[in-house]
């Protein structure tokens, strides 16, 4: 019986010795299988990290070039518009004229105290710079086939000789563009005869150009139809910007080159 026992008690000593055993394998397995998890997760997690730099990168340098295309685009467009500033006419003037026209611009005086300004062919003749210009009514004679400058004066409409006005005009030879510009005062001394003459050279305002109008004008030698270069502001005290004298008018424009 002692034998038997002793026997008996071996084998529940190696059967729990094999439970035993086969717990600690399953554990070990369950350890492993953890583990190989653990590895997969942190993979994951580190891919999951390296797709998020990369998007990351990938939005910085898209931005990165959209900023240097637009960048490129603006200075592209400075560049245009510097390029364009270099070749805006002189005198300030906006008007671009074709082949065989000259371009010209007219600011007539202030009240009595900014002079006008006259330029034609992209070259100012008449200004407070020159010293050329006067009270009254201010002149240029231009050729009409070169854009030559032939002469400018001035004629004082308050307390001058209307007759130097006559004879200037009466000189005008054929083949003259003639441009003009008032300044202060430009009718108290006009007689009929100068306003047919003005008249004559295209002038369709001339006869109402009265006391302090602004008044500006280009015509010729000979001319066939009115002149479409002509303007007048009136001396209107409620509407005066200056007191007792209109504001100073402009005007541009194209004038066909006389051909032989």
């Amino acid at each position: 019986m002692t034998g038997e026992k002793q026997s008996t008690l071996r084998h529940k000593e190696s059967s729990f010795s094999k439970t035993s055993l086969s717990f600690k394998e399953k554990v070990r397995t369950a350890d492993a299988g953890d583990q190989r998890q653990k590895g997969v997760l942190r993979k994951m997690r580190i891919a999951a990290v390296i797709r998020s730099v990369v998007v990351l990168l990938v939005i910085g340098l898209t931005l990165f070039l959209a900023n240097k295309l637009m960048d490129s685009s603006e200075k592209q467009n400075n560049s245009e518009h510097l390029t364009e500033s270099k070749v805006k006419p002189p005198c300030g003037m906006e008007t671009r004229c074709n082949a065989n026209h000259f371009p010209f611009k007219i600011i007539s005086g202030a009240a009595n105290v900014v002079g006008p300004h006259i330029c034609i062919n992209d070259k100012p003749i008449m200004n407070s710079i020159k010293n050329n210009i006067g009270k009254g009514l201010n002149i240029a004679l231009v050729n009409a086939s070169s854009g030559d400058l032939i002469a400018t004066d001035f004629f004082d409409m308050w307390t001058g000789d209307i007759k130097l006005l006559v004879n200037f005009l009466h000189k005008v030879k054929l083949g003259t563009i003639v441009l003009l510009a008032s300044f202060d005062e430009p009718a108290t001394k006009f007689t009929d005869e100068a306003r047919t003459l003005f008249s004559e050279l295209g002038s369709s305002l001339v006869h109402d150009v009265k006391f302090r109008d602004n008044w500006i004008f280009v015509g010729a030698k000979p001319i066939k139809e009115k002149s479409p270069f002509e303007q007048i502001l009136k001396n209107e005290k409620s509407k005066n910007k200056y007191g007792q004298w209109p504001e100073a008018i402009e005007m541009e424009g194209c004038i066909p080159r006389k051909m032989d």
